[in-house]
């Protein structure tokens, strides 16, 4: 795995697990607190109407009172009375409250809305849930009164709905006076409070996720950016190590040139001087031994002349004197001039710039990109003219070398591994240059570099 990808994975993995762990906390949590607020107003709704219900008893109860209670009455009239006013009694928003009255064996006596039940027994009649509502009823109201959920039809909309009843007792005559309310509206009301504490929790959940989403994102730009900080910052250090060694070694090319060109060619010359001084003492002896001596005195001189000839050469590629004593111009006319007549092929070259001693590394930069182009030419391009042009164009300063050889595909110059195009990419790029190569096959090839010049010197 890269180390970038261990650096965000890194990052990341305690995120994610604190945030996952905190999320299913705070959820659970929110949770359980909708659940005891749905289970605390749904038992404040049921609370209110049991309130409601047993007050329309108490209420209905204190409209009989006084017939109930009445000694002097028979009492079949009085149940007659008592059945009447309670059949008429209603209560609610729309008087559609009403009462209803079983006697203690489960027979209907009083049901005003479904009169169709008066005189059945009711005691063993169950709804949908198989409720034996009467006879819960009846034993909520001889306990002293009581409430009993179940299902019953309701009259505006014929379906079954749930529905509180509350139930009382008149001892003297074992009757079950009650009523009900439907309590639909509760579920109603529950299942929305239940929907929008869902919401909320859901809400909150998202929320959650787009905060970690922010966040990973946030984390892995912030940690690509320092990775790419740092990237950067490490190729900017290999390129300055790679420049002060190429730097280092021109320097030890300098260094070494001047060794070569002042001690070591010196004595060669030296000595081929000292061997034309005897050359010249022994032609006044023997004529036979002369010829020798001289015949071996001049493979000695062509040897040493040899030798000379290519030490200077190695010089010259080592580090161009001309180029620290006399500047780019003088270095680059001479390397144009060798390369012409070694290689054998036409060379143009144009210079026009405003004088003066380039900086050692510009001039160093230049000299090298004009020698390498110059021996990828006599390897590869197959060229029979070379034009090679050094203009100054205000600060800054063009070189461009084109050639009428057989040229090469760019896609194939890419992926090239040959590190000559390469280096001269690398040396013109660090000192803040700009180079382009195109070629075409076939039609030749042409580099451009264009430096900014900081200051001549």
């Amino acid at each position: 795995m890269p180390l970038q990808a261990k650096l965000i994975l890194l990052s990341l993995l305690p995120l994610l697990l604190v945030t996952a762990l905190t999320s299913w906390l705070s959820i659970h949590q929110s949770k359980t607190l909708g659940d005891q607020e749905i289970q605390i107003f749904e038992d404040g709704l049921i609370r209110s109407k049991e309130t409601a219900l047993k007050d329309h008893v108490d209420l209905a109860f204190d409209a009989i009172s006084h017939i109930y209670n009445d000694d002097s009455l028979p009492e079949e009239v009085a149940k007659q009375r008592v059945r009447e006013v309670i059949s008429k009694l209603r209560y609610g928003k729309d008087r559609d409250g009403y009462f209803f009255v079983y006697d203690q064996s489960g027979v209907n006596l009083v049901h005003p809305v479904m009169p169709e039940l008066i005189g059945q027994n009711l005691l063993h009649l169950q709804d949908e849930n198989g409720d034996h509502l009467i006879e819960a009823l009846l034993s909520q109201a001889q306990s002293g009164g009581g409430f009993h959920r179940y299902l019953w039809r309701k009259p505006s909309t014929g379906e079954n709905v749930p529905k509180l009843s509350y139930a009382a007792w008149l001892s003297k005559w074992d009757w079950m006076v009650g009523t009900g309310l439907y309590i639909e509206d509760i579920t109603y009301e529950v299942a929305k409070l239940k929907s929008e504490v869902n919401k909320n929790i859901e809400t909150t959940f998202f929320s959650v996720i787009v905060i970690v989403v922010v966040t990973v994102g946030v984390i892995v730009v912030i940690t690509l950016a320092v990775n790419l900080h740092e990237h950067r910052l490490a190729d900017r250090s290999l390129k300055e190590l790679a420049h002060k060694t190429v730097m280092f070694q021109e320097d030890e090319k300098k260094y070494l040139a001047r060794e070569l060109h002042d001690g070591i060619n010196q004595l060669l010359v030296s000595s081929k001087c000292h061997l034309g001084l005897l050359g010249e003492a022994l032609s006044d002896n023997d004529i036979p031994v002369r010829e020798t001596v001289t015949n071996h005195l001049e493979q000695s001189k062509h040897s040493l002349s040899t030798a000379i000839n290519e030490v200077r050469r190695i010089s010259h590629n080592l580090r161009p004197s001309a180029l620290d004593d006399i500047g780019l111009e003088a270095a680059l006319a001479t390397l144009l001039q060798d390369f012409k007549q070694h290689s054998a092929i036409e060379v143009e070259a144009i210079v026009k710039t405003q004088g003066g001693k380039l900086q050692s590394e510009i001039a160093t930069t230049l000299y090298r990109v004009t020698q390498e182009s110059l021996t990828n030419i006599e390897k590869h391009a197959k060229a029979t003219a070379v034009m090679v042009s050094l203009q100054q164009l205000g600060r800054s300063l063009q070189l461009i070398i084109r050639d009428n050889g057989v040229g090469f595909s760019p896609n194939a110059q890419k992926q090239s591994s040959g590190i000559g195009l390469r280096n001269m990419r690398e040396r013109v790029e660090f000192i803040g240059g700009e180079i382009e190569i195109s070629s075409d096959i076939g039609l030749g090839t042409e580099i451009t570099v264009l430096l900014h010049l900081e200051e001549l010197a």
